[in-house]
């Protein structure tokens, strides 16, 4: 009987996974597509979902994010995501009686009964054993291996929630997962050219302004443009956008961050306090991204920050190395 050890990170807007054996990791986007005649037949999963319901102009399909900040909402398409994953990484179909035990991130946060829907979930899919591992001591494994560190403050910012934690030898000293990222910003760049233009962004043209436009440098000048509907006449209507209009937006964002990191560093022990203010704040997640944020960050807290050199794949290029 053959035995696997794989890990996953269920994220909301991507689920990965990688087999300890040989390293290898793979992923998908956290997305399936139900149709069918009573809707509730899962028809495809990941970027297969994302084509076909582009393809049927949303028509006939409906899609369904089965992580929320780092639970499962969604069961069925939980499974969905993890069985594609499972397929590609030990060709799970054409190996029933392969086994295999499992290691899974969660945001630092999570509490026990979400833990074990996700058990719930593995074990119906014939894993053997589930065990967990918090974000912040998965993203130490391979932060402070890049930055040659033996501690640090890691602030890992993902779609829906974010992990900020100091973290000493793969121990987190103190942490907490803040339901503040990604998806957040993006909700406050849309808000902040309603009030300005009078126009209602779609979701994915305010993705385009973070991604694209925002910036943490005061004199950035780049330019994005976006359609939207003017509120008042419901008529599409374009609109240049400069990374100027959106600083104060993007630094109200990210003062969160430096709030949270200030009371934690208030709280240390005055040796721990030393140590990881030397090595200071590293980050990851694919909000570490967002233009000018390390810079920003060492300003405002007076430390070294660094940026992981691919900071969305840090959290499942960890846990392959524990």
């Amino acid at each position: 009987m053959a035995s696997y050890e794989l890990v996953f990170d269920m994220g909301s807007s991507y689920i990965s996974a990688g087999l300890k054996k040989d390293g290898f990791s793979d992923k998908i986007p956290s997305v399936v597509a139900y149709g069918g005649q009573d809707s509730n037949q899962i028809v495809a999963v990941g970027v297969e979902a994302l084509h076909l319901a582009s393809a049927l102009n949303g028509g006939g399909v409906k899609l369904s994010r089965p992580i929320l900040e780092g639970a499962i909402i969604d069961v069925d398409g939980a499974k969905a995501l993890v069985s594609t994953l499972l397929e590609r990484l030990i060709n799970y179909k054409m190996s029933a009686f392969s086994r295999y035990n499992v290691a899974c991130v969660t945001p630092c946060g999570m509490i026990s009964s979400d833990k074990k829907t996700i058990e719930s979930v593995f074990l119906s899919l014939g894993a053997k054993q589930v065990s967990f591992v918090e974000a912040p001591v998965a993203d130490s494994l391979r932060l402070f291996r890049e930055f040659r560190a033996r501690q640090g403050i890691i602030i890992d910012v993902g779609y829906d929630c974010a992990d900020v934690a100091v973290v000493c030898a793969n121990a987190i000293v103190c942490g907490c997962t803040a339901f503040h990222a990604g998806k957040h910003l993006t909700e406050a760049i849309i808000e902040r050219i309603k009030n300005k233009y009078m126009i209602q962004l779609p979701f994915d043209q305010g993705e385009y302004l973070k991604t694209k436009c925002v910036s943490l440098y005061p004199n950035d000048s780049t330019i994005g443009s976006v359609t939207g509907q003017n509120i008042q006449s419901g008529a599409p209507e374009s609109v240049n956008v400069s990374s100027k209009e959106l600083y104060d937006t993007a630094v109200d964002f990210v003062r969160k961050y430096v709030k949270i990191v200030q009371g934690m560093l208030v709280n240390l022990p005055n040796d721990v306090t030393s140590a990881v203010k030397n090595d200071g704040v590293m980050l990851c997640g694919g909000g570490a991204k967002l233009a000018g944020l390390d810079m920003f960050l060492q300003n405002e807290l007076g430390l070294p920050v660094r940026v992981a050199d691919i900071p969305e794949d840090v959290t499942i290029s960890g846990i392959l190395e524990l």
